[in-house]
């Protein structure tokens, strides 16, 4: 997922760059003038692209990536999750190294097209993951080790915030940070070629006694390669805690993908710090979210303990999404006050750090043998956020003042109580009827 991140908010750090700031752009029509030193004077690109173009060019990622999700986690829960994964990883690598030379040739058509195809790529590895928590990690072992792998996420985000930040500023010119990236998605694609497998019978580094007790642990998983089964699609789709699960997930996504996306541009067109700084301030915030996901991860089983499992991602999983909505909102609110704003920001990634070890591992809680394809529709859905998230953002930011980005995040705020009220009332982190296999059926009515 790390590798995953970085290709995906390159983008987000370069466009403030790549695209020429409007002629109307001068000191008394920004939102926070004092800050515009003679010195600071920021020339951007060639590229003459209005609002909309660049919110199109942002948010192409996401209509890909809404797309593969399900074709993803069937994949996946049916061959296996490395070939998927293998195969996502040689697409990005592949549509990252080419992005500069295109759309430097061929325009933001070219800079649309390439990134749908990211977004493509990427749509198949995040339910290739859930399914491979499922195959792998037996259920007490998964809010540990499922919300570490998701948790990577958070590590792209620094790492492709901070060293895209840098490597424009230090070489002065955008295209630098793809060419990095491609190059280091490649090396990534050798790593997990040598050392990921999709099922412990077939990884020949592990030994037999430990793929003997993941077996027994796993009792409900089919470990086999190609294996054949149909896909209950009426059963889950009519199934209430499922569509809980996605509502916290349209909730959580929303607001993540809005700042993985927008909080780049908020920091360069409102607090006006330059390209190097504004990759370094807008990493922070995930440097917080990073490290506290990996506390409350390899926390979870004693919070769970003193609690319950539904207690723990109802209140600290989807209530999370409302408390960050709410002190991203007041870190609009605080205007030009940057120490104030930054901090806020770190302190709503603190609270959002619980999702990690949450609803994502809820799925794998719900369903042992359909994780893939379950987290792929729920993530396709929840995606779906990320197109209408950045689309309202685009459109309401148009002049880069403050009151545009309070009416944003005050939606933010609205999207996120809804959705968390949806999974309070209807979510269960218990197995689903429709999970269990003939044989599971009758030796529980037998029991």
């Amino acid at each position: 997922m790390q590798n995953n991140f970085t290709t995906r908010v390159v983008l987000n750090v370069a466009i403030v760059e790549m695209v020429q700031p409007p002629p109307e752009e001068t000191a008394h029509l920004q939102a926070c003038p004092q800050f515009n030193a003679p010195n600071k004077t920021h020339e951007g690109g060639k590229f003459p692209w209005p609002a909309h173009t660049k919110s199109l060019v942002l948010y192409a990622f996401y209509i890909g990536y809404t797309f593969t999700q399900v074709p993803g986690g069937w994949l996946a829960d049916k061959f296996g999750a490395r070939p998927v994964i293998l195969s996502s990883i040689a697409c990005t690598t592949l549509a990252t190294a080419l992005f500069p030379v295109m759309t430097q040739k061929f325009g933001y058509l070219a800079a649309v097209g390439l990134r749908f195809m990211v977004g493509t790529s990427h749509g198949f590895c995040m339910p290739a993951l859930s399914s491979l928590v499922s195959t792998w990690f037996p259920p007490k072992e998964r809010p540990i080790w499922g919300g570490l792998a998701y948790a990577g996420t958070n590590l792209g985000t620094i790492m492709g915030n901070i060293i895209s930040g840098f490597l424009i500023h230090k070489f002065d010119g955008w295209p630098v940070a793809f060419y990095f990236w491609s190059a280091y998605s490649g090396l990534f694609f050798l790593l997990v070629l040598l050392l990921l497998f999709s099922f412990p019978d077939t990884h020949p580094y592990i030994s037999k006694a430990e793929a003997d007790y993941i077996r027994m642990e796993n009792s409900g998983n089919r470990t086999v390669v190609g294996r054949s089964f149909k896909t209950p699609w009426k059963a889950i789709l009519l199934n209430g805690p499922y569509w809980a699960n996605i509502a916290g997930q349209f909730g959580h996504n929303y607001i993540y993908l809005s700042l993985v996306t927008y909080l780049p541009t908020y920091m360069r067109e409102i607090l006006q710090f330059d390209v190097a700084n504004d990759g370094y301030f807008a990493a922070i915030p995930f440097v917080a979210l990073w490290i506290m996901s990996l506390i409350y991860s390899t926390t979870a089983p004693l919070i769970i303990k003193c609690t319950s499992e539904r207690a723990f991602n109802s209140v600290l999983g989807a209530g999370s999404n409302v408390a960050s909505a709410a002190i991203v909102l007041g870190a609009v609110y605080a205007a030009c006050n940057r120490q104030l704003c930054i901090g806020l920001y770190i302190f709503s990634m603190i609270i959002k750090a619980f999702y990690y070890a949450t609803l994502p591992v809820n799925i794998n809680g719900l369903s042992r043998n359909y994780g893939g394809i379950m987290f792929g529709l729920c993530n396709a859905l929840g995606s779906v956020s990320g197109i209408i998230g950045n689309f309202i953002i685009g459109a309401l930011t148009k002049h880069k003042q403050l009151h545009e980005w309070r009416l944003a995040f005050w939606i933010t705020f609205g999207v996120c109580v809804v959705t968390t009220v949806i999974f309070f009332l209807f979510s269960s982190t218990e197995r689903q009827k429709f999970d269990y296999n003939e044989e599971e059926l009758a030796e529980m009515q037998n029991s």
